[in-house]
């Protein structure tokens, strides 16, 4: 009777209370606010509608950075930089939008309207590929990302991804190298550059786990066999980025969550994967393993108890191996990011207004730094004197052949810079540059490469003209984030 009673008030507390109303922009001030209160949850619980509320909420954070309350300001800056953060990542992975619409067409007539539309070559290959190229298919996307078609037309004609960007799958075999016709006579198409393009081949099999994120494509697959460890299980990751976007390698993973096949909550393992030394002694079978924390254990390869010396799988730039205290073989949950460098396109990344014959200096994108010195000498001859400091695990300056944005090529294919470095005028136009002298090195730190130039103005207009600006040009190294969302992994090893 008890039990019932507060069963009963309980139910009548839950159907009582209010409903959870949802914040809008007129909350912000109040949110803001809340960011100083005197009670600890109370901040905690503002700080979290306002990272929720994300961009809606910035423009008023960022006004709060000034608030007089320290602890308004604090936590406003830090929220400024989180949600500035995700719009960028987000910014860096918006897809390519494509749509297909093919009723009982040959497949590589679908791929050929889909590379159009993405702006890169996506062809079959494989063993089978003049044969899978023919295949007849139906496809009806609407506009969707690039990697959901990809995913529509494997679906539709039993492919698999087997290649992106130069980088193949496990155990695939994308390039065909005797190119054959259709049906009608129409050659197959190939791959003139497998570093823009997507190569998909016959699969016969169940797709693998994916999960598409803006330009961004994670697949799951097994482990090699023979590269399993006995201690955790493992997937690989592979990253299929778009072409368009410069990845250049995996950089982390993060699992957020893994669940097995009852659901039950499995442990990431991080573990860094430690490969004894191995050495077969002559004129026997004895094996001396060298372990990593420096003891040696001798171990008779007949015995019953087989030598374990993986895993020994080494993922490539674009792969990433996830191991799991488990002796599951299968996830069917696997959440988390996977978190990668870019490369940006070439931009200015510093530039600097001249004034007059003053020294004036900057500081630009991705840390670099950027002083220049404009000059005359004895003869009338006009320099200016330029130094860049940058990273160069972070920063490359633009090549001379480089096309900048909203600048062509002169007729020698030259975009006229120096080492990166290029001069305009008023007017945005540029000055053809000598180098008489150059030094570069390491800063006392080691991280920085500092280059001094002495860069001559050549000019043969009747009425010379005044440098205005200049400008460093190059590409920098970002850190992108993407969330997958996996089910039904595929594990390998563990102990069963």
């Amino acid at each position: 009777m008890r039990s019932a009673l507060l069963l009963c008030v309980a139910l009548g507390a839950v159907a009582g209370a209010a409903p959870v109303q949802p914040v809008g922009p007129r909350d912000i001030p109040r949110l803001i606010e809340a960011l100083g209160s005197e009670d600890f949850a109370e901040r905690e619980a503002a700080t979290k509608r306002l990272d929720e509320m994300g961009l809606l909420a910035l423009a008023g954070l960022r006004a709060a950075t000034r608030s007089e309350n320290p602890e308004v300001a604090g936590r406003a800056k830090e929220l400024v930089k989180r949600v500035e953060r995700r719009a960028a990542n987000e910014r860096l992975l918006a897809p390519t939008t494509v749509e297909l619409d093919a009723t009982d067409a040959p497949l590589d007539t679908v791929l050929a309207a889909l590379s159009k539309q993405a702006g890169c070559e996506v062809v079959v290959g494989g063993p089978r590929a003049n044969d899978t190229a023919g295949t007849k298919v139906t496809v009806a996307t609407g506009k969707v990302p690039f990697w959901v078609a990809v995913q529509k037309v494997c679906a539709a004609g039993r492919l698999r991804v087997a290649s992106a960007g130069g980088f193949v799958a496990p155990e695939a075999m994308p390039y065909n190298v005797r190119p054959g016709k259709l049906p009608d006579g129409t050659p197959v198409r190939t791959a003139r550059n497998p570093n823009n393009t997507v190569v998909l081949e016959a699969h016969d099999g169940k797709p693998f786990p994916a999960s598409v994120h803006g330009a961004v494509m994670v697949e799951a697959f097994e482990l090699p066999k023979g590269t399993e460890s006995r201690s955790v299980a493992a997937t690989v990751l592979q990253v299929w980025p778009e072409p368009k976007l410069s990845w250049q390698s995996n950089a982390d993973v993060k699992v957020a969550h893994a669940a097995d096949a009852e659901k039950r909550k499995v442990i990431p393992d991080f573990t860094p994967a430690a490969v004894p030394q191995i050495q077969r002694l002559r004129g026997g079978g004895v094996v001396v393993v060298r372990n990593p924390d420096g003891s040696i254990t001798v171990v008779n390869p007949n015995a019953q108890n087989p030598l374990e010396v993986g895993p020994n799988f080494t993922p490539n730039a674009r792969q990433s191996l996830v191991k799991l205290k488990t002796n599951a073989s299968s996830a069917s949950e696997l959440t988390g990011s996977v978190y990668g460098l870019t490369r940006s396109g070439v931009e200015a990344l510093a530039a600097v207004a001249l004034d007059g014959d003053k020294t004036v200096s900057g500081r630009g994108v991705s840390g670099v730094d950027l002083t220049a010195t404009p000059r005359t000498d004895a003869k009338g001859k006009r320099f200016v004197d330029v130094r860049t400091a940058y990273e160069p695990l972070r920063v490359q300056p633009a090549r001379v052949s480089d096309e900048l944005p909203g600048a062509k090529l002169n007729a020698a294919g030259s975009n006229s810079s120096v080492l990166g470095v290029r001069i305009t005028d008023a007017d945005g136009n540029v000055f053809d540059l000598a180098l008489p002298s150059q030094q570069s090195g390491f800063d006392p730190s080691g991280r920085q490469i500092v280059a001094r130039l002495t860069l001559e103005l050549l000019d043969g207009r009747e009425a010379p003209r005044a440098p205005a600006t200049v400008t460093f040009w190059g590409t920098y190294t970002r850190s992108v984030e993407v969330p997958f969302v996996l089910k039904d992994v595929p594990l390998a090893g563990g102990a069963k």
